[in-house]
């Protein structure tokens, strides 16, 4: 009779456990949820991108040589200086709905840090000039992070010393990034 009872409330708990992990994950694939102070979980907000490119116009000058000095950059954009997500400094926990969790994680999504302009904030993605050539990036892992698997079909992403700032997290689809700011 113990061993029923023991086995009944050894069932009832790994139910609880998944219930509880079902309950975290996001809806939908590429979503990412910050799990607050309490357990519950925030939806991080999507927001469109747009890629721009900027030159110093050194090129522009009238004078021999001039165009050597020029340098460009290319830039991932989103409108507003700041997020509508806000979190506090410190220890912050995410979680990343893939739709698989069996593959390397930094192939999957990236956490990265905007610079923040006077109405953007943006993210280089490759500078160059003549002289230079051209440095491009194809990592969106800049912000130090510990990933889990979570659940079947998620990623927990922790991070441990959170800056102030202005972040992102992105997927496959370079288009939209889920933002953060942390104060």
């Amino acid at each position: 009779m113990k061993k029923l009872f023991s086995t009944i409330a050894l069932v009832v708990l790994t139910v609880a456990a998944y219930a509880q992990s079902e309950k975290l994950e996001p809806e939908f694939i590429g979503q990412v949820v910050v799990v607050n102070a309490d357990s519950t979980t925030t939806l991080l907000q999507k927001e469109a991108t747009m890629i721009k490119t900027g030159s110093t116009k050194f090129g522009y000058i009238p004078l021999p040589g001039t165009s050597l000095l020029d340098k460009s950059k290319v830039n991932m954009t989103v409108k507003g200086k700041e997020s509508q997500t806000k979190l506090k400094s410190g220890r912050l926990t995410f979680i990343v709905k893939a739709g698989k969790n069996d593959i390397d994680p930094k192939s999957v999504f990236g956490v990265f840090q905007f610079e923040v302009k006077k109405k953007t904030r943006e993210f280089v993605l490759a500078e160059g000039s003549l002289l230079g050539g051209v440095q491009s990036t194809t990592n969106f892992n800049t912000v130090p992070t510990q990933v889990k698997k979570y659940g079947t079909e998620s990623y927990m992403v922790i991070i441990e010393n959170a800056e102030p700032g202005e972040y992102a997290f992105t997927t496959t689809d370079f288009s939209y990034v889920s933002t953060f700011g942390v104060e």
